[in-house]
């Protein structure tokens, strides 16, 4: 498979209003939660600013961004995330997988989450909480970034060729070390211990010690990675043999789900 490194932007992309008005939505969804500014969408897109200031006011007056006042940052709006909840909810893996990963998460006592890929994005489609008083991570359905930086997206990486996985990471390296306190070392031994384990681990990679993660991938009839569960925890809280107990539950929760997609095809 290849791998688009290039960001698109006006001059590498096919004109009109409708791709540059998809170039902004993949840029805001790309950035902060806390939305992004004038000057970072100049920046990401290499749009000049009165076509992003048009744009967006057709944007705007659709309901699929909106612009805080305060801050003037730009975000996606409630009407985009309405079409988005609806695509996700129809999402074949999202479809087949609820039930199993819900019964996984009482299980685990632990959120899990169900993730695919998206050119160089996860994207988060499934959050499955248990009755636990405390929750372990701050993903939420609609959730995008880099791949690369969650317990699936290793997962993931773990099942793809390496040149593959090579090609990923050289585009998305800017964008992994916007994240505070990430550790390109830390981070390339967890990929390499991903592909000689077959799943993914989430410690050594960003600096705060203090959670850790697992994943698994979901794969297609030939072995390729269609999507990725994972869940995380208070690094320490679990021994080794709650660790393997928990990998295995994950691993026969993908199994099961591999299979009934397979049926389904």
């Amino acid at each position: 498979m290849t791998i688009k490194t290039q960001t698109k932007n006006e001059s590498s992309a096919p004109t009109g209003s409708l791709n540059r008005a998809a170039i902004l939505l993949t840029a805001i969804a790309r950035g902060s939660s806390k939305g992004s500014l004038l000057t970072e969408l100049v920046a990401r897109t290499g749009l000049p600013r009165p076509t992003i200031h048009r744009v967006m006011d057709a944007l705007m007056e659709m309901g699929w961004v909106e612009r805080d006042p305060q801050t003037t940052r730009f975000n996606l709006g409630p009407d985009f995330a309405a079409l988005g909840y609806s695509a996700i909810s129809r999402h074949p893996i999202e479809r087949v997988a609820a039930t199993e990963l819900s019964a996984l998460a009482e299980r685990l006592d632990q959120l899990v989450y169900l993730g695919i890929r998206s050119s160089l994005d996860m994207v988060c489609i499934g959050r499955y909480e248990s009755e636990s008083q405390i929750q372990v991570g701050r993903g939420r359905v609609g959730l995008r970034g880099p791949f690369g930086m969650s317990p699936a997206c290793v997962a993931m990486f773990s099942r793809l060729p390496r040149d593959e996985v090579e090609a990923i990471i050289q585009a998305n390296l800017s964008r992994y070390h916007r994240i505070e306190g990430f550790d390109e070392s830390g981070f390339r031994r967890a990929v390499d211990d991903a592909m000689k384990s077959g799943y993914g681990t989430y410690d050594n990679i960003v600096l705060d010690r203090t959670t850790s993660g697992l994943g698994v991938p979901i794969c297609d009839a030939s072995g390729y990675p269609v999507a990725a569960i994972g869940t995380t925890y208070i690094t320490g809280w679990l021994n080794e043999d709650q660790r393997a107990q928990c990998l295995h539950e994950l691993r026969q929760a993908a199994a099961r789900i591999a299979a009934r997609l397979m049926t389904r095809g």
